[in-house]
């Protein structure tokens, strides 16, 4: 058989696969296209990343609305009209930035004051109302209670001028001997954790004055609204013990504190016993080695010594872990807390064969699955394992480890560092340092996992570089350090690690509404709308406004008005009525919108008429669900009801509004027959999306008289792409036939190894959303089992196993050549 024919019988059985309406494309190939490799969109997004600073920077965390980063960096970096110290005389490794997203303005916070010895600032964190900044300092920036002896570490707080603040640095970390005076010996190491509106800071230091011992660590809990000298304004966290450590391992203490909105909850981790009322020191795995530290958290408003203090990671049997437990992140409320195990007992779950030193992994535990709002003894709990294969089944956890989750302030996304390859399908290339990974948000409610860390043409992942995440309330600003900003930002950027922003806005849906006729001058029953946020991030609904005044919004009934955050997934609704002052027409525009720093709205069309009302529909609204591109939806019905004192009956069904071509009439029992007073007929619609998204559309329900009552219909739709290969295996040097369907229409795809290694080949679907390729393999590609990653650049993506033959008597290949490296 010739290499023609044999193309020929595969593309006969391509297209018996795939459809007979599959058009070929063969002369769209690309094979001189550019190295490239993709990211699996579980959720697609459209983000915009922007440069924090003005040079090199690490340590980032954001304020709640996403506009304020503070960092540290080197000294000099500042572009605002204040300058540090000269830098010929600046001794300084690090001091601490803070930048305003929205002037773009950059300024240094910790400047040496005139007169006094310079010194390192380092792990700052800010309040999530934007108003405080904490850092831990050498910098004897109080000079009345810092002598400016010892280690010299202490925490300070300073006030923002922004929140109309005119105080300057205030010292935290005091003594417990009445004197007030600096510690000076604060963990460096440690960042302090502040609450959301900066005036409870927990931080961790040696526990000398406790125990007189400075192998162990503690933390100390600081209510600087309490007056100073109370006893209630410094205080050590509950589960710490008394003594000194007694055991035969060896301790290292309290550390890693975490807060809630104000407070409330502190998280830590621990190698004590710290749910005991009288806490002791725990034990370990060897004697002589390191004792297991665990995550706890310490309800401060929890009278009950028993109580106050309990074990976040626990194993279904309430068992500490047996590999240990760290980094805890809390959501605004204490609720949801996030941490990171090594331990495989946590959850079901497929973890990798290891029998020492195994992958840490990110844990979620919902401390309320009841929703009944008490985080007590009595709320039933879930843990959930975050770094797993999304749509696995079972799960499958990370292959290598993950770290450093951050929570929004609902707890529902975390964003974590991860270097474990087989949580996203087209693997990122490694490097930068031990710490250093990939960039991943999780969705827990809605399962998805999707990349952050792209390159600056939204598609392509940058190398796995990235550290220390932190997102902001909504999720919808990640800020991270990495060494691979060059492949972050448009323009010439300078090497080394630096602090970069990304941010991603909610997809917002608002149908548009009719509210059919109504009698003049009286009001209209009340009808609701929804605002569907169908992510990847949360949407803080405040403002609801109308433009005409014949339409009423009940604010006080309308959730998306109360401020309350709208997650990836939800909604909220708007109450309205209408009062027509004439037998006219009216239309208005409803907008639902934030307030604040990248603020976000979503607006659409209302309309109604003044008349004499005859129809009513029940129910006057419907979601058909999620049904692929394409495909229909199974037959919704609904009645149509005369509410009139009169005969009447239906002189037309029509279908109107954003997406009206995606729904039909499919059956009408009303046409052709009387509707008498209270006689109700039915219509049934179904729906056959054109495109992906939310698609709504106003179902239109008219009598002889021009009279009419409307139905709204909406669902959800998603492209179900196929990939198919005629062959399991594929020679390298050699070609091989790739056909695919349910893509996008007209859009470019690309065809990649799914470890990220060769070129891409680039082709366009056709007008049905389906393509065909020939795809060339180098001569010198690796053998072995591999995958094949189809995928548009708004990520629609399908993949298929594959076994590369390796080419034996291998030659050097060409570079640049199809598939390979």
């Amino acid at each position: 058989m010739t290499e023609r024919s044999g193309r020929r019988r595969a593309i006969a059985a391509i297209t018996g696969v795939l459809g007979a309406g599959l058009i070929l494309s063969t002369g769209a190939v690309d094979v001189s296209a550019r190295p490239v490799v993709l990211q699996q969109a579980d959720v697609v997004i459209d983000a915009a990343a922007s440069p924090v600073g003005d040079g090199l920077g690490s340590n980032p965390t954001v304020s709640g609305d996403g506009r304020f980063v503070v960092f540290q960096g080197l000294p000099g970096l500042a572009n605002d009209e204040f300058a540090a110290a000269d830098s010929a005389e600046d001794s300084r490794k690090t001091t601490i930035y803070i930048t305003d997203r929205e002037s773009g303005i950059t300024t240094e916070v910790a400047i040496v004051p005139p007169g006094l010895r310079p010194g390192n600032s380092v792990s700052p964190v800010i309040s999530g109302d934007g108003c405080t900044v904490v850092t831990v300092t050498e910098m004897a920036l109080d000079v009345f209670q810092d002598d400016d002896t010892g280690d010299r570490w202490d925490v300070y707080r300073l006030r923002l001028p922004h929140c109309d603040a005119v105080n300057g640095w205030e010292l935290v970390s005091t003594r417990t001997d009445g004197s007030a005076l600096a510690r000076d010996d604060v963990r460096s190491d440690d960042p302090p954790a502040v609450s959301r509106n900066g005036t409870v800071i927990a931080y961790s230091h040696p526990a000398t004055q406790l125990l007189d011992n400075q192998e162990v660590s503690t933390i100390t809990l600081v209510d600087l609204a309490s007056p100073v000298g109370s006893p209630e304004r410094s205080v050590v966290v509950a589960g710490m013990p008394i003594s000194a450590p007694d055991t035969q391992f060896v301790h290292e203490g309290l550390d890693q504190p975490a807060l809630s909105d104000y407070g409330r909850f502190v998280a830590f981790r621990s190698d004590a016993s710290s749910t005991d009322a009288v806490a002791g020191w725990g034990t370990g795995v060897t004697p002589g080695g390191p004792a297991t530290s665990q995550v706890y958290v310490w309800d401060r408003e929890q009278p009950d010594p028993f109580l106050a203090v309990r074990l976040v990671s626990a194993r279904p049997d309430g068992s500490p872990t047996t590999a240990g437990a760290s980094e805890p992140s809390l959501s605004r409320d204490g609720r949801i807390i996030a941490f990171t195990s090594a331990d495989a007992g946590l959850v079901p779950a497929v973890f990798p064969v290891c029998s020492d030193g195994c992958p840490t992994q990110i844990y979620r535990l919902d401390r309320d699955i009841d929703e009944n709002g008490w985080l007590d003894e009595a709320s039933r709990t879930s843990m959930t394992l975050v770094s797993g294969e999304t749509g696995s089944e079972p799960l499958i956890a990370g292959s290598a480890p993950s770290s450093q989750p951050s929570l929004s302030a609902d707890g529902q996304l975390i964003a974590f560092v991860s270097k474990a390859p087989n949580l996203q399908l087209i693997k990122a290339s490694g490097g930068g340092e031990p710490t250093d990974g990939d960039l991943l948000v999780a969705d827990a409610h809605l399962g998805t996992l999707r990349r952050v860390a792209l390159t600056a043409d939204g598609v392509h992942p940058a190398v796995a570089a990235h550290s220390h995440p932190q997102i902001s309330d909504t999720g919808r600003t990640t800020v991270f350090d990495t060494l691979a900003a060059a492949q972050l930002l448009p323009g010439e950027v300078q090497a080394g690690r630096q602090v970069v922003a990304m941010s991603v806005e909610p997809t917002l849906s608002l149908a548009d509404a009719d509210l059919g006729t109504t009698l003049v001058g009286l009001e209209s029953d009340e009808w609701y709308v929804a605002v569907v946020n169908n992510g990847p991030t949360s949407f803080t609904p405040s403002l609801v406004t109308v433009s005409d005044g014949h339409f009423d919004v009940n604010l006080d009934a309308s959730t998306c008005s109360l401020g309350a955050s709208v997650p990836p997934g939800g909604d909220c609704t708007v109450r309205l009525s209408f009062t027509p002052s004439s037998a006219r027409s009216f239309s208005a525009t409803l907008t639902v919108g934030e307030e604040g720093f990248q603020a976000v709205s979503v607006s659409s069309r209302l309309t109604g008429a003044g008349g004499e009302p005859t129809l009513r529909t029940d129910p006057a609204g419907a979601d058909l669900g999620f049904v692929d591109v394409g495909k229909s939806s199974p037959e919704f019905q609904f009645d149509v009801q005369n509410i009139s004192l009169v005969p009447s009956s239906v002189a037309e069904v029509r279908v109107t509004g954003a997406h009206a071509s995606d729904f039909a009439v499919t059956s009408n029992s009303c046409a052709g027959h009387p509707l008498n007073p209270r006689a109700t007929c039915g219509v049934g619609i179904t729906f056959t999306p054109t495109d992906a998204g939310r698609r709504t559309a106003l179902i239109e329900i008219v009598t002889p008289s021009g009279q009419y009552t409307t139905m709204v219909a909406a669902g959800d739709a998603q492209y179900a792409p196929e990939l198919v290969l005629i062959v399991d295996e594929i020679e390298a040097g050699r070609e091989f036939l790739a056909g695919g369907s349910g893509y996008p229409p007209n859009t470019a795809i690309s065809v990649v190894f799914g470890d990220g290694a060769g070129e891409t080949v680039t082709t366009t679907t056709n007008a049905d959303g389906s393509f065909f390729m020939i795809v060339p393999v180098a001569l010198n590609e690796r053998g072995g089992d591999r995958t094949i990653v189809v995928q548009t650049s708004d990520g629609t993506v399908a993949s298929t196993p594959v076994d590369v033959i390796e080419e034996t008597n291998n030659m050097i290949g060409l570079p640049g050549f199809g598939l390979g490296g």
